[in-house]
C-alpha cells in the first residue's frame, strides 16, 4: 500500500534535515574573524602588531610582528574549516538514513 501526499501539502512543512555546521561557504570568513576577535589574546597580539607600525614605539620591523598573529589566525581558521567539514559529512550521512514512521492507526512502525 502506498501513501501519496500532494506536493502543495508538503510545502507547508519544514524540512526534517539536521544541520550542525556553523558556517556556509559565504559566511565562513566574516563569522570566523568575528569569533576569533572575541578571544582576548588575539585582540592583544593584533594591537601589539598594529602598535609596531607607529614609528615612535616601533620595537622591530613591523612586518615581523604580523607573522605570529597571522599564523595563529590562519591555523585556527584551518582547524575550524576541518571541524565544520567533518560536521557537514556527518550531517549528510545522518540525513541520508532511512527512518521508520509511527502509524497511529496501526499502532506500529512502518
Amino acid at each position: 500500500r502506498g501513501c501519496h501526499i500532494a506536493p502543495s501539502l508538503l510545502q507547508l512543512y519544514k524540512s526534517n534535515k539536521i544541520r550542525t555546521t556553523k558556517y556556509s561557504f559565504l559566511s565562513f570568513l566574516p563569522k570566523n574573524v568575528f569569533e576569533q576577535l572575541h578571544r582576548f589574546a588575539n585582540v592583544y597580539f593584533i594591537f601589539l602588531a598594529a602598535l609596531n607600525f607607529v614609528p615612535v614605539v616601533e620595537a622591530f620591523q613591523p612586518e615581523i610582528a604580523l607573522v605570529p598573529i597571522v599564523l595563529v589566525l590562519s591555523l585556527t581558521a584551518l582547524k575550524d574549516i576541518c571541524e565544520d567539514y567533518r560536521r557537514f559529512k556527518t550531517d549528510r550521512l545522518i540525513n541520508g538514513l532511512l527512518c521508520r514512521m509511527w502509524s497511529k492507526v496501526g499502532q506500529d512502525f512502518h
